[in-house]
């Protein structure tokens, strides 16, 4: 026998006993879901919340240090997965929305924060329509964006934040990539015509002015629209810029990838919550927006308080404020739990110095 048809042998019974792994793995789950459904059930007669976060956490990280062929982050991945399918058989489904249609960067980032298994993603026409539904109740998550390393905050979510009684849960960080995305069978060469957002455009104008000159942009309402309109018009003559993301979604074809100007641009996006975000993480992140008192020096002391306690301040920045002429609304990030001591010590101090503060939320720093 040779040594090829020895290894095609061993592939087999190599193949056989992963099969046999699999089928006991199945069974291993299926008894875990039958013990879901009992604690499930003993949870509603004691009262108690079905969904209880500080026990996924405690969960998974005594599963990712027991793994000695997998990276913890692949161990954290699955388990996330395998307790959101878990809720599915307790009658708990997750409802997170994000802007729409399907293949947006929004998108993308609610696939990123939640585990697929158990939850539900819902496209919204709009920001505002996200923290309404979300302070409705409909949805139990947003995902949101909030600033551009470009071009800045997103004034809109920083004044539904102040608004709105809502939390800041968590953040994703996303870098922008673009791509050309055209047909199935189309090509670079057929290219006449572009449809995109005008940022996209923006991001990818040194790339369109060397490679298609001659072409019609087109301004569309977002990248995945674009996807959506190539698809529908079926001409090779048209092409879209987005994300690899949508092309897949939309059954498209990338014809050339990486195509945006500066690879350094990322957006930042927030999960925002009828609820406060339980975790606590070795790094936290406390946001809050305040109105100082109309006297000089009254941020600087703010400042002072902070930059004493020796809390870092990641983000800070001024929003016209509606109710009085002139006068402003400051949106700060900084470094701590908001119940560590020194944050709450800093908390306190400040108020000597505005007349009014709001903590928007705290969260794990990403």
């Amino acid at each position: 026998m040779s040594k090829e048809q020895n290894y095609k042998e061993d592939l087999e019974e190599t193949r056989k006993e992963i099969n046999e792994i699999d089928d006991r793995i199945v069974d291993l789950l299926n008894k875990r879901g039958n013990i879901v459904i009992k604690i499930g059930n003993l949870k509603k007669n004691l009262n108690l919340e079905i969904v209880q976060p500080k026990r996924e956490v405690e969960v998974i990280e005594r599963i990712k240090n027991k793994s000695t062929i997998f990276e913890k982050e692949s161990m954290e991945a699955i388990w996330k997965e395998i307790i959101s399918a878990s809720k599915v058989i307790q009658d708990t489904v997750t409802k997170v929305g994000y802007l729409g249609p399907k293949g947006t960067f929004t998108h993308q980032a609610a696939l990123e924060s939640f585990a697929k298994a158990g939850t539900q993603f819902i496209p919204c026409n709009s920001t505002s329509e996200i923290f309404d539904d979300v302070e409705k109740e409909i949805l139990n998550y947003g995902i949101v964006p909030i600033e551009n390393s470009f071009y800045g905050t997103v004034r809109e979510t920083l004044d539904l934040l102040i608004e709105k009684e809502l939390f800041i849960y968590g953040e994703v960080e996303m870098r922008v990539v673009q791509n050309l995305i055209g047909l199935k069978e189309a090509e670079i060469s057929l290219v006449k015509n572009v449809f995109s957002h005008p940022q996209a455009f923006a991001q990818t104008k040194s790339w369109l002015k060397s490679n298609l000159p001659s072409s019609n942009l087109i301004d569309i309402s977002s990248t995945a629209e674009a996807m959506r309109k190539i698809k529908e018009l079926a001409d090779k003559s048209y092409a879209a810029i987005g994300t690899d993301f949508a092309a897949s979604i939309y059954d498209l074809k990338v014809l050339n990838s990486n195509i945006e100007d500066d690879p350094s641009n990322f957006t930042r996006f927030l999960i925002i919550s009828k609820l406060e975000n339980p975790l606590k993480a070795e790094k936290m992140k406390t946001s809050i927006v305040f109105v100082t008192k109309h006297i000089p020096g009254a941020l600087y002391w703010v400042l002072k308080i902070f930059s004493e306690a020796e809390i870092n301040l990641s983000k800070i920045e001024s929003r016209p404020r509606k109710k009085g002429r002139w006068e402003y609304i400051f949106f700060m990030d900084f470094e701590a739990d908001k119940n560590d001591p020194r944050a709450k010590k800093a908390l306190e101090q400040m108020k000597s110095s505005v007349i009014w503060q709001k903590i928007l939320g705290t969260y794990p720093l990403k």
